[in-house]
């Protein structure tokens, strides 16, 4: 079924990138309302093209460029992002392989409410493909891509992320079969009826039979037509008719119509395409008649006009499938209108509409020319990496900026370079040329990146001490990708990612690249090793100075600082805060707010246990002060989940208020947390500053020994080494639980 969900997606891509090829096309008929009609005829190919082909070329005359699009959609995507959303983020855009290389380059809310709780979050497990390995002495061990035959989409939902969405995309889906299938059997059976009723027609000539079941001509048959003609005609109505129907055969337009049918089919919910089908039937007939009455005189085209409206009086079109061309079957009236008003088009007013028709069909079939261009021409695993890029006229400038991740925080934020083209001499077309270089002597590694028109490469020295890695594999963006991959000025394209072991791993989780630009799929991303870095490029219509002052914050606290909430009682806005934070996006969750009494309580209760529950308890009291600072008037933010004790089922509660934070962040007593949420910088500051030095130095298990790990900090009591076993539990009398820890000797 993922595989149709998928193809429903494009159509519902296309669908809305073909509505601006209607609209085109529906104007151009306005201007060449008196030029002939077989140019309207033609510039239905550009809805054809649009309705059938997902892709086309780019170019800067485009209907794609206008600045109603305002840069999200350039013909090859529609932007049917919430629909779709579901299965970017399981991944299904592609897996690229991926190896490591080794030594190479108001009021409040709800007051006086009673506590409700609301659902805000999804069960998630993902399905883990991961490779990699440990450094040994000066190796890396980075081999085995990911897992590329299983199916992350099957894999996701038989783990739980096939949520409410997903099973809205597979009943919209069924929906969308269902009704295809129906209007197709519909003109089957039509079709198949209409062939019985021709069953006994006679043979006049070739192409051509006489029936006496029929009130109306048409052609029938795809790739042998023939025309079929009612019996009790006249001579001379014969005569138009067939010059109109062979006009119809000598264009294929029976087979066009077959193929309208299909893409009929296929959009049956589009009204606007209901109404291009139409119209276009309309253009067909009328074009033909153009060209059958071309060497009529006034009463041969009388004669010509009088014979279609005697076979449309008939009503017998109404008996063909929509497949069939009908003499009489469309716009009658208009035709016999325009046949009467006919004059023969003069050679400047054809060589006009040719033109017209030529730039309309151009500026339709083409995409917008976006603003930044790329492609990988050489890949990992043999040096350099080679970018192919191009530049429009509005990029001005450059940024590079780079984020280090540990157990999914934000520790560190950098610019790493930010460049004007032109003062830099950078080409805006030519090969971007990047690399990571590790110096094994001394444990360092170098990022170097330099672009056509750069006379050196510009290095970031990283010393692996400052990440406490143990073993690293890497990625680069557009990956094993051969094809041109447009892009947006301001968006953030994800050169490189380093991913860090720690001591509590055996395996890497290989993430590719673009997963990392997506905000949702980048925090499951960030939860799978021990630490991500991460390598960003940016191309702006700014200054550098501009872009340097505008990326001073990273874009992460940024979000943060627009997800703040004044009220603690406005659940919406609580469950946003919650999912900018990325607070644990794999496990479901309610929430439940207390706003009778100060303080008031925002309380999270989790369905499942948590593998590790004291490393969870340390990160989410992370996660809590980040609550409390972005949210106003959030006086306590409390954590419950049910965990497997010697007692049975236990209720764990934990808590962390204003008071609590503060020690945590070792601020001055008349500091108030509240402070970082009063300007981006403020939270920048928190992540980076602050919160970075909670718990850094204890390593803790949940089975109580940490005796292997070198960052277990030994007691000394008597000469006798004691080791620190964490527990968790609640004191008596107590309401919350908490983690302790209890010195051991080695036995």
């Amino acid at each position: 079924m993922n595989g149709m969900c998928k193809v429903f997606l494009t159509v519902c891509d296309m669908s809305v990138t073909a509505v601006f090829a209607i609209v085109l096309v529906l104007i151009a008929r306005l201007l060449l309302r008196k030029a002939p009609r077989r140019f309207s005829y033609y510039l239905w190919i550009i809805v054809a093209f649009r309705l059938i082909c997902p892709y086309s070329f780019t170019s800067e005359i485009s209907i794609f460029n206008l600045g109603i699009f305002g840069g999200h959609m350039t013909g090859n995507q529609a932007g049917w992002t919430d629909a779709a959303g579901i299965l970017d983020e399981q991944g299904i855009q592609g897996t690229d392989n991926v190896s490591g290389t080794e030594g190479m380059s108001g009021e409040e809310n709800g007051a006086g409410a009673e506590s409700t709780p609301v659902e805000t979050g999804i069960s998630v497990t993902e399905s883990r493909a991961k490779s990699g390995g440990l450094d040994e002495g000066e190796q890396a061990l980075l081999t085995d891509p990911v897992n590329e035959t299983e199916d992350p989409l099957i894999a996701g939902r038989d783990s739980g992320v096939w949520d409410r969405r997903g099973m809205r995309l597979e009943l919209l889906t069924g929906l969308w079969i269902l009704g295809a299938a129906v209007f197709l059997g519909i003109q089957i059976y039509s079709y198949r009826r209409l062939r019985k009723r021709v069953a006994t027609a006679v043979r006049i000539e070739e192409g051509v039979c006489e029936c006496e079941n029929i009130e109306v001509p048409f052609v029938m048959g795809f790739f042998k037509p023939v025309i079929y003609l009612p019996f009790g005609i006249t001579e001379s109505e014969r005569s138009y008719i067939l010059s109109h129907e062979k006009n119809h055969v000598r264009r294929r337009d029976h087979q066009v119509k077959y193929l309208a049918v299909l893409i009929l089919s296929v959009y049956w919910f589009h009204p606007l395409v209901w109404l291009a089908y139409r119209l276009m039937c309309e253009d067909m007939e009328v074009s033909c008649d153009e060209k059958a009455v071309q060497a009529l005189t006034g009463e041969g085209k009388e004669g010509y006009c009088q014979t279609l409206l005697n076979l449309a009086s008939g009503g017998g079109a109404r008996l063909l499938p929509d497949g069939g061309t009908s003499f009489g079957g469309s716009s009658v009236k208009r035709r016999v209108k325009n046949i009467l008003k006919l004059k023969s088009a003069k050679t400047q007013a054809a060589v006009l509409g040719i033109a017209l028709c030529v730039m309309i069909v151009w500026i339709g079939l083409a995409n917008g020319q976006q603003d930044v261009m790329m492609r990988c021409v050489k890949g990992p695993g043999a040096g350099d990496i080679e970018y192919e890029y191009k530049l429009s006229k509005k990029i001005q400038s450059f940024l590079i900026y780079k984020e280090y991740y540990h157990e999914g925080e934000m520790r560190s934020y950098e610019i790493v370079r930010a460049v004007d083209l032109d003062k830099a001499g950078v080409k805006r077309s030519g090969i971007f040329t990047m690399n990571a270089k590790r110096k094994l002597s001394n444990g360092r590694f170098i990022f170097q990146n330099r672009f056509e028109g750069e006379e050196r490469e510009v290095r970031n020295i990283t010393s692996p001490g400052d990440y406490d890695y143990q073993g690293m594999a890497e990625n680069y963006y557009l990956d094993a990708q051969t094809g041109w991959k447009g892009a947006e000025k301001g968006e953030d394209l994800v050169l490189a990612a380093w991913h860090l072991l720690g001591g509590g791993q055996d395996e890497f989780r290989r993430t590719i690249c673009q997963e990392f630009m997506n905000t949702e799929t980048k925090q499951h991303a960030l939860e799978e090793n021990t630490g991500e870095i991460l390598y960003y490029l940016v191309f702006s219509d700014k200054s550098a100075e501009e872009l340097k002052e505008e990326y001073e914050v990273s874009p992460y606290a940024q979000a943060l600082y627009k997800a703040r909430n004044p009220y603690v009682g406005d659940a919406a806005a609580d469950g946003k805060l919650m999912e900018c934070m990325g607070l644990f996006p794999d496990m479901k969750r309610t929430i439940e707010l207390q706003t009778e009494e100060e303080p008031y309580v925002l309380t999270i209760h989790y369905e499942d246990q948590p593998q590790d529950e004291i490393d969870f308890h340390r990160r989410m009291e992370k996660k809590a002060i980040l609550l409390l600072c972005l949210i106003e008037n959030a006086g306590k933010i409390e954590w419950t989940y049910y965990a497997e004790t010697d007692k049975g089922e236990t209720e764990r509660r934990f808590y962390c208020d204003k008071e609590k934070a503060s020690k945590l962040l070792m601020l001055e007593a008349n500091e108030d947390i509240r402070r970082f949420a009063e300007s981006k910088n403020g939270v920048q500051e928190l992540l980076t500053e602050y919160m970075s030095y909670i718990y850094m130095n204890h390593t803790v298990n949940v089975t109580g020994l940490g005796d292997e790990n070198e960052d277990e900090y030994i007691l000394w009591q008597e000469d006798k080494e004691l080791y620190p076993v964490y527990v968790v539990g609640r004191l008596p009398g107590e309401s919350y639980d908490d983690v302790f820890m209890v010195p051991v000797d080695e036995d």
